[in-house]
């Protein structure tokens, strides 16, 4: 396992793009980048935002063989930096008419994530040439390892991924609908 720097940005989103573009289902990522034109670009903006944060508040985690990532939050203050991220994901991604949508969702993200003392496992991708193979599995347990002795919680939307991080010893402890897809709040202490 290997703790990203900013030499790894580019790989690293291109392993989270490959990971999310063909999953079309309602789900936290369609939920703000969409279905239509300008897709795979907005996934790229979306995972630079999401690397660029997780580096300033968190930790990123890239594999050996660099084609698996999870990226963790430790906590997000406020900086000049995030607001100026803030803004370009406003404006290249989520566009100015989709913003109190999204605002409401991370008001739904943040009532589950009660706790001051948690980290946040906030995205987790697999090159689909190499999902179901181990891979992304053995990086989690990594990552585990690393934050052992610390409650790290996370949101899925998908039911088989509730399955792979119950494998791992996660286990749901809030379930809600109120987005119009069920989102599945789950902890690993």
């Amino acid at each position: 396992m290997i703790n990203a720097n900013n030499t790894h940005e580019k790989i690293i989103v291109e392993i989270l793009t490959e990971s999310f573009e063909k999953i079309m289902i309602d789900n936290s990522i369609n939920f703000i980048v969409g279905k239509g034109k300008n897709r795979k670009n907005k996934l790229r903006g979306l995972f630079k935002y999401q690397f660029r944060m997780a580096m300033m508040f968190g930790k990123v985690f890239i594999n050996e063989e660099m084609n698996s990532v999870i990226l963790f939050i430790h906590r997000k203050n406020f900086s000049i930096k995030r607001f100026f991220l803030e803004i370009q994901l406003a404006i290249n991604v989520i566009g100015i008419t989709n913003i109190l949508k999204v605002i409401n969702r991370e008001r739904v993200l943040k009532m589950n994530h009660s706790s001051s003392d948690y980290v946040h496992l906030w995205l987790m991708g697999t090159k689909p040439s190499q999902q179901g193979k181990g891979t992304g599995t053995l990086l989690l347990r990594e990552t585990l390892e690393y934050y052992k002795g610390k409650t790290i919680i996370l949101e899925t939307t998908a039911k088989e991924n509730v399955t792979f991080y119950r494998k791992s010893g996660f286990e749901i402890f809030e379930e809600n609908h109120v987005l119009n897809y069920p989102l599945y709040f789950m902890k690993h202490v």
